[in-house]
């Protein structure tokens, strides 16, 4: 195992949190902030010598590396930066503990939402830190999902696949920083053009700009607390759907229409069948939403939907898609939006997979002597390709049973184990509040909060990944 090209990485994702705190103290600079601007200047300072000894010590390391070193550093990236990362809350005096610190550090660095703060008790400052994490952890996320994943699963059915994945062995860190800067460039280019639309439409600039970063990484953290319509317009209410859409969305998609800039392009982007499937989900509950608010909550409907379907999970309104039985909004959550993507959950492509090798097995039942080979999208699927897609199903699972058991052992009752699970393993923090609005993360204990820390990690490693690098066969020989 290459340690040293492992510490090399490691050091590389320091130096850049202590470039991203640099950038929040300047910010708190313009914003009048001038402790919390010390504050973060003075950490950023720490941690930038901390990450320069260890990425400087390594540059002797071996110039390549394998999938099982690609893995390792997957597991210590989501471990350890959360650490790093939850600095600025406890030098801010914002919480109360260490252990809260890294709960907040992980779901935003997870782009899952979940927060036991109240906006207007923290300072603007803090706000734009967290900003900065849900849109690094998008970043992260789609980065990991296009080379470490797709990497490890090439004999699979190729769900991480896509036009950016070309690699030759042993340059999968190499390949991460470009694929990296690849991704920063697409989400950027939608955040500016959603922070240019929504303060045009009367969003108040600062809120814009955190709406902005959290609605392209699907992360669901706001601005302020209470409903989005108090301070977003209607049409920027649609802004933000459409912003989260994409962050939702397969990102080797947004790379050919930012790349091309033509109808063909946008054409396939819309054709995509996981983009299908998600406009399927938010049609599926604005339609039973319907039958329970009639349509003078339309409108409102139909953002939350896409609220919900690309599993940012914002509140427009207080009538809206939380009216439905909790159990839908679980489904929905669980089911997530695309691969390569900021969404978590399942993914849409994994239950088309699925379902179509389903009906295929049902037809080989009912005509045993026919060769019925599984055809998805014009190709041709070998069975043993599902094998990995089975084995995701049944990890994940897995994981989310496990983890009502264990937030039931920590004194939750069932419903509110099932939602917190969900919301924790679906990377959709805001779900609780929608399905369980009198369970709030502050009023949790915090080994409750401890669980649900390492659900959120799990569900945005990938279940299988994690499984693999605590799995003693990795470290054999």
């Amino acid at each position: 195992m290459a340690v040293s090209r492992i510490f090399l990485w490691l050091g590389f994702t320091t130096l850049y949190f202590a470039a991203l705190m640099f950038i929040t103290s300047f910010g708190g600079l313009l914003l009048g902030e001038f402790q919390q601007a010390q504050i973060f200047f003075g950490i950023a300072c720490i941690i930038g010598v901390v990450g320069a000894i260890v990425y400087f010590t390594a540059q002797n390391a071996p110039t390549k590396e394998s999938t099982r070193d690609a893995l390792v550093f997957l597991f210590l990236f989501w471990l350890l930066m959360p650490i790093i990362a939850s600095l600025p809350y406890v030098g801010l005096g914002s919480v109360d503990n260490i252990s809260t610190a890294y709960f907040e550090s992980v779901s935003a660095l997870t782009t899952t939402g979940a927060s036991t703060l109240v906006p207007e008790n923290i300072s603007r400052s803090l706000l734009v830190w967290r900003s900065f994490l849900q849109f690094s952890g998008g970043v992260f996320t789609a980065s990991f999902a296009i080379v470490i994943f797709a990497a490890v699963n090439l004999s699979g059915t190729g769900i991480h696949r896509s036009v950016l994945f070309t690699l030759r062995k042993g340059e999968l860190f190499s390949k991460l920083l470009h694929i990296g800067r690849v991704v920063t460039l697409i989400y950027s280019i939608f955040a500016l053009l959603t922070f240019i639309l929504l303060t045009t439409f009367g969003t108040p600039a600062f809120d814009a700009f955190c709406l902005s970063l959290s609605a392209i990484s699907t992360g669901g953290l706001a601005s302020r607390s209470g409903e989005l319509a108090n301070y977003v317009s209607s049409v920027g209410g649609v802004v933000l759907a459409f912003t989260c859409l994409l962050g939702a969305a397969n990102v080797a998609l947004l790379w050919e229409v930012v790349r091309r800039r033509s109808a063909n392009s946008v054409r396939g982007f819309f054709q995509n069948v996981e983009l299908r499937g998600t406009f399927a989900l938010v049609a599926f509950l604005t339609v039973l939403g319907f039958f329970y608010v009639g349509h003078m909550h339309v409108y409102t409907l139909l953002v939350e939907a896409v609220y919900m379907a690309s599993s940012t999970g914002f509140d427009y309104h207080v009538i809206g898609v939380d009216i439905l039985p909790p159990s839908i909004l679980i489904a929905i959550a669980l089911i997530g939006g695309s691969a390569l993507s900021t969404a978590g959950g399942v993914k849409i492509i994994r239950i088309l997979l699925l379902m179509r090798h389903l009906r295929t097995d049902l037809d080989r039942m009912s005509h045993p002597s026919r060769v019925m080979p599984v055809r998805f999208q014009g190709q041709i699927i070998e069975d043993k390709a599902f094998l990995s897609i089975w084995m995701y199903f049944f990890g994940y699972t897995l994981v989310f049973a496990m983890g009502i058991i264990a937030l039931g052992a920590a004194g939750l009752d069932f419903t509110h184990a099932v939602a917190a699970c969900a919301s924790a393993l679906s990377n959709m923090g805001p779900l609780l509040s929608a399905t369980y609005p009198e369970l709030t993360y502050d009023i949790m204990s915090p080994f409750t909060r401890f669980v649900l820390t390492v659900i959120m990690l799990l569900g945005r490693i990938e279940v299988l990944a994690a499984f693999t690098v605590i799995s003693p066969s990795l470290w054999r020989n």
